[in-house]
């Protein structure tokens, strides 16, 4: 009995495996894959981070990288831009990888609770494997787990 690997559906999808199989050997992983636009004239951007900070000369070498392995796999039909960057700090916290840097700061956290959201302000105390820990205003805790976040944003101090 043999078993077959899943193939990737969406471009973004199989843009993201190509970009994780690219950086597998360094610090950095694959956050999210954004394809914008039409054939011909496609915005490919690919946003990599690391557990210290992704540093520029790293998403250069990966840019390169991944830039050279989706043409010569012709991944991308038709002209495209490649975009390679960090994240960003406008952008959602996804992955519970992420969280463990960001222990200190501040976030606005959209969770499930029960059937509905809520929208919670808090100082990231702590994370698990499974669970974010913040510490609101009041002094109290709230855990909540990874699988209940709907979208959590570090909240910049200015």
């Amino acid at each position: 009995m043999s078993t077959s690997i899943p193939v990737p559906e969406t471009l973004a999808d199989r843009i993201r495996a190509v970009a994780e199989e690219t950086v597998a050997e360094t610090d950095l992983y694959v956050v999210d894959v954004e394809v914008r636009g039409h054939k011909g004239s496609r915005v490919v951007s690919v946003y990599l981070d690391a557990d210290d900070g992704a540093g520029v000369d790293d998403l250069a070498t990966a840019s390169r990288q991944l830039g050279f392995v989706l043409e010569t796999d012709e991944v991308v039909d038709g002209a495209y831009r490649l975009e390679v960057s960090s994240p960003g700090a406008d952008r959602p916290l996804s992955l519970p990888r992420q969280y463990p840097r960001h222990v200190g700061r501040d976030l606005k956290v959209t969770y499930l609770n029960g059937t509905d959201e809520a929208r919670v302000k808090g100082r990231l105390a702590s994370t698990t494997a499974e669970a974010l820990t913040l510490e609101l205003t009041n002094g109290d805790t709230l855990d909540i787990p990874f699988s209940d976040v709907v979208d959590a944003r570090v909240q910049l101090p200015w």
